[in-house]
């Protein structure tokens, strides 16, 4: 079997800052509410622990992309995301060009602290807007107004930063196609480099899902939600917008390069509460529980692993075909067999074969990938792959 399984050394890292000002209504990530500046303190110590722990078991990699999620990472203070950076610097080598995204809430944000975010190296801004309607922003459960995402485009655009992302969801509860276009139509004139468009999905254990379950809210019908998806990818196509992936556009030379890393199935690391990791040949989660990571941290002993999934070839392979084909470029299928030694063609011929039949899925130029129709359809082809 090819060396690409063997794989462990992370390009990209991922931290994880569990901590937000309000549960939003839709959110099923671990993420805590109200935290105080002290935990927030004792957090960031406990990552740089965590940090120097891990950096003792990966000697000479390079990170080419850190990525802050969370929860809202723009709650930290700009001194203490400059620390958690420098600390990784100083035990990782991280490439001189790597991209440095950092998630934000629009409410979060002063001149102060983004000029702090800006001069510790943060070069990417992912802000989760979500709509300009302040009726949706309230039925999310948002705690920003659509004045708090302009006045913070114009402060990010003050400073110089034109690297960044909104976050929209579309396929809310009364939404319709004019409001939803409404939406992409003033985040286009903020000119953000990047735009991801999620449609709404609700865990039932949610705020927002007890009340769709007890028909309290209406999510639009599935030919509703196909028809906001494809005219949204073809308003955002007409503003200069290239689609890369199912959910994401770009401008020229903007793609987000850590969630590419992704897609291609390279190794990551996850630092903190509940974040992810993966390499040769696992998948692992750390202890989704503050208390706990804070403790263990405290004390110098590792993080609890709370998951961890041992991957056999087919696994592997699955994992990389599933992610790869998200990517509108799809799968190089010369490159998948060298890395995986596996020929796709032949492993799923009739899988291949049925979606092609229904218009979904397409072989071209020794590349596979999914058509147009099969954007929307993705999860029904993929689960395909799984079965």
């Amino acid at each position: 079997m090819s060396s690409g399984f063997a794989s462990l050394l992370p390009q990209c890292i991922y931290i994880h800052i569990p901590f937000c000002l309000k549960k939003c209504g839709y959110c099923d990530f671990y993420s805590l509410a109200g935290a105080s500046a002290d935990v927030l303190e004792r957090y960031t110590q406990a990552l740089l622990t965590e940090i120097d722990q891990q950096a003792t078991k990966m000697p000479d990699t390079i990170i080419r992309s850190i990525y802050f999620g969370g929860g809202t990472p723009s709650l930290l203070a700009g001194q203490q995301i400059e620390s958690i950076l420098a600390r990784v610097r100083s035990r990782f080598r991280v490439d001189p060009g790597a991209e440095i995204t950092l998630e934000a809430n629009p409410a979060t944000l002063d001149r102060e602290k983004l000029s702090s975010i800006m001069g510790s190296g943060v070069n990417r801004l992912s802000l989760g807007v979500q709509s300009f309607s302040d009726d949706e922003l309230r039925m999310l459960g948002r705690v920003h107004s659509s004045n708090d995402v302009f006045r913070t485009i114009e402060l990010v655009q003050s400073l110089g930063l034109k690297n960044y992302n909104m976050d929209l969801i579309y396929g809310l509860p009364g939404q319709s196609i004019r409001g939803w276009l409404y939406n992409l139509e003033q985040a286009v004139s903020c000119r953000p480099a990047h735009i991801s468009m999620y449609l709404l999905q609700l865990d039932p254990c949610t705020p927002m899902g007890r009340e769709t379950a007890a028909g309290r809210l209406i999510l639009p019908d599935d030919e509703l939600e196909a028809q906001m998806y494809y005219s949204g990818i073809d308003y955002l196509n007409g503003k200069g917008y290239q689609q890369y992936e199912i959910s994401n556009l770009s401008l020229s030379g903007a793609e987000c390069r850590h969630n590419i890393f992704y897609w291609q199935s390279a190794p990551y690391l996850g630092l903190g509460a509940g974040a992810v990791s993966f390499g040769g040949g696992r998948r692992w989660r750390n202890q989704a529980d503050v208390k706990a990571y804070l403790e263990n941290l405290s004390v110098n002993r590792a993080v609890p692993v709370e998951e961890l999934e041992s991957m056999d070839d087919n696994g592997l392979v699955s994992d990389a075909l599933i992610l790869g084909l998200r990517m509108t470029e799809g799968i190089d299928l010369e490159y998948f067999a060298v890395r995986f030694g596996v020929d796709l063609t032949r492993q799923y011929e009739s899988v291949i074969e049925l979606c092609r039949a229904r218009g979904l899925l397409e072989v071209e130029h020794g590349r596979l990938f999914l058509t147009r129709a099969g954007y929307f359809l993705s999860n029904e082809v993929l689960c395909r792959f799984m079965a």
